[in-house]
């Protein structure tokens, strides 16, 4: 308290001089006593906020020999279970790092070259085996708890090591790299990757990553490190060809003979690449999805990775020579895949074959697909070939949506039920693109993707719920990758606060069966029911403050659910409009002059006039028990929605199979809504 408390510089110099402070601080204590370690750990904070240049020399003695007590017995609870402890810990170091004072810092680099460092790149490891651990257990979300609680722990001690980085000594950053990449990166980080082939094989592994954990993490440290002398060796051993003979001889994998000199050193095939690539082929979706995060993180780092750089990687085009003449765009287009260099190639020939997934996935992959294409640094050529492998992709998806509609249409209603699969899907794969940092940093990308199976196509279980999920998916997001590089090319923002280009916003594009509702009866307006057939009912109203019955009538209108309050014989409010072909009915079984009616909502803050909500306060589906005097009646209005429903449904579905068949030809845009009255018209009503 003491400490923390003084506002003269004076008085603390003198409570630091005569050493007292420095013996205390090396005094051995119970720290097993939580109390005496608080008191200690505070003190050691209160002190570490006082360091500055002046103030070091009370803290750093050099004579007789050099040493730090504040900083060496700070160290030594770098990994203690207390979250503050480790917080303070962090603290101080971060603090001490910073003063320039150099026979302190000669000092503290050394104690980091020989002790610190290397425990933090072997408690690093340890927290990476510890996540794998976890993550082999976890089956579905639900289980993420474990997890995510290891995922977070080696978050903070990747940030703090970052931290150090980002203080720019040099010689403190060429150390901490050497460590790490020495201790944790290259025996366990990158022996993970290595071991995709040999867990194909059936080889037994020992202390080391499953391949989707081992790229889960690569990601992480593409995200969170922007020192060159930690990242490029990384990059160097998981996409070179070949590398420095001094790399490939700390590899985890077997080293062959130099290949090859240059005036830069002796080079070495690299085997870990082919085992990197190998995972762009596997057809287990999460191992895929995070080999492609960490291409995308390698080509987007361009912080760090130079243009030379990636033309080795082969995630870049080599720049033709100077007194050449540029591709036009018509020999742009021609390009294939396969004139990409082989690892982008790979990548884009994986397009087709990622259909069944979930929507954050695929989006997620979408982005990384636009923001590579849109890259100010890709040439044209890469543009074009996405764009081309792209429409193929939708086409091919089109094709399979065609499948699936057949197969529906010879179902027992006709396929109605694949208007709704349409219109969420819709809704869904409009919302604006991820931010693909804290997508990849979510352990959800550890759990085990739904059905544990290929993201491959297969029979689609005869064109189930789920499978028709995914075919209409695979067609709406091919679409929009399809149309995002269509847009001008523009660049994803690399600061908060810049504008996002198109192809990332929110799409508010309409409906391919959003249907004209110029007809739609307007609630609370006069209904002149001249000519109208209705049939009177009642319902029980949610918003009387005792129960009570209110009289309404259901108008027989072709195209809309209309409830009316009769005015007078002939001239009625509208209480209720919804639309027919979202409207549910059922006739009860335990009165049969009771109809039970359900409507669903495209999307929340939508209401059906008097219906009730079935989950507030938001909620797409709603409710309405409507009574009738005798059961003809109550049969008649249940056979009046339940037609209407299926026959606009029909007409709907041809509109789906005119929009799949326009996406087929590779044409990405739709024809204008479809009026109702032409609906009900073609109905023969």
């Amino acid at each position: 308290m003491l400490v923390q408390n003084i506002r003269r510089q004076t008085s603390v110099y003198y409570i630091l001089s005569n050493n007292h402070v420095n013996r205390l601080m090396s005094t051995n204590m119970d720290f097993d006593d939580e109390e005496v370690l608080a008191y200690y750990i505070t003190l050691m904070k209160s002190l570490a906020m006082r360091l500055d240049n002046e103030s070091i020399k009370f803290f750093f003695i050099q004579h007789p020999e050099p040493s730090f007590p504040l900083y060496i017995e700070a160290t030594k609870f770098f990994s203690h279970k207390d979250h503050m402890v480790r917080a303070t810990v962090r603290t101080i170091t971060l603090q001490v790092y910073k003063i320039e004072d150099q026979p302190m810092r000669r000092f503290v680099l050394r104690h980091a070259a020989e002790s610190y460092f290397s425990q933090l790149a072997y408690h690093l490891q340890d927290l990476w085996l510890r996540l794998n651990a976890a993550a082999s257990k976890v089956t579905s979300e639900d289980e993420l708890s474990a997890v995510r609680r290891e995922n977070e722990l080696q978050q903070d001690l990747q940030i703090y090591l970052s931290d150090v980085f980002e203080l720019g000594i040099e010689e403190l950053n060429e150390v901490l790299a050497d460590r790490l990449l020495n201790g944790a990166i290259l025996p366990v980080l990158l022996a993970g990757v290595s071991n995709a082939s040999a867990q194909r094989n059936g080889n037994t592994v020992v202390r080391t990553l499953s391949p989707h954990v081992a790229l889960f993490l690569i990601r992480q440290v593409l995200d969170t490190f922007h020192c060159p002398v930690l990242v490029e060796p990384m990059a160097q051993a998981l996409l070179w060809s070949s590398v420095p003979a001094a790399l490939a001889y700390v590899l985890p994998s077997q080293v062959k003979e130099v290949s090859f000199t240059t005036k830069e050193g002796d080079f070495v095939k690299n085997p870990l690449r082919d085992s990197f690539l190998a995972t762009l082929s596997l057809p287990e979706d999460r191992t895929f999805l995070m080999a492609a995060a960490v291409l995308h993180g390698c080509i987007m780092k361009r912080t760090v990775f130079s243009d030379d750089f990636l033309v080795k990687a082969q995630l870049l085009p080599s720049q033709p020579p100077k007194n050449s003449q540029p591709r036009s765009g018509s020999k742009a287009a021609s390009e294939t895949i396969q004139s990409l260099p082989e690892a982008l190639a790979l990548l884009y020939q994986a397009i087709p074959d990622r259909t069944c997934w979930q929507l954050q996935q695929y989006m997620a992959l979408v982005r990384m697909f636009l923001e590579v294409a849109h890259a100010s640094h890709m040439p044209a050529v890469v543009h074009a070939v996405a764009l081309k492998a792209s429409m193929a992709s939708m086409r091919a998806a089109a094709a399979h949506v065609q499948e699936v509609l057949r197969e529906a249409q010879a179902g027992d209603d006709g396929g109605a039920w694949l208007v709704d699969i349409f219109c969420e899907e819709w809704e869904q794969h409009k919302a604006g693109l991820l931010h693909l940092p804290e997508f990849f940093t979510d352990p959800k990308r550890l759990v085990p993707p739904e059905g544990h199976g290929s993201g491959r196509r297969s029979s689609l279980q005869r064109y189930g719920l789920v499978a028709a999920q995914h075919a209409v998916r695979s067609l709406f997001l091919c679409r929009r990758l399809v149309r995002g590089l269509q847009c001008p090319r523009q660049e994803a923002p690399s600061q908060p606060g810049e504008p996002s280009p198109q192809w990332l916003r929110f799409s508010d594009e309409p409906s391919p069966l959003q249907l004209d509702e110029a007809s739609r009866p307007i609630e609370g307006s006069q209904l002149d029911l001249n000519g109208r057939s209705s049939i009177g009912c009642s319902f029980t109203s949610a918003k009387a403050s005792s129960a009570q019955r209110m009289q309404r009538h259901l108008v027989l209108d072709p195209a809309w659910l209309v409830l009316a309050d009769t005015a007078n014989a002939n001239d009625a409010v509208v209480t209720t409009v919804w639309p027919i072909w979202q409207v549910q009915s059922l006739i009860d079984r335990s009165d049969p002059r009771t109809l039970q009616i359900g409507m669903n909502a495209p999307k929340p803050g939508m209401k059906p006039g008097e219906a009730v909500a079935y989950n507030p306060p938001i909620s797409t589906y709603f409710t309405l028990t409507l009574n009738f005097t005798d059961l003809k009646a109550c049969n008649e209005a249940a056979v009046h929605l339940q037609t209407r429903r299926l026959a606009i449904r029909s007409q709907m579905l041809q509109q789906v199979a005119t929009f799949v068949e326009r996406c087929k030809g590779g044409t990405t845009d739709h024809e204008a809504p479809v009026a109702l009255e032409s609906v009900s018209v073609s109905m023969g009503f």
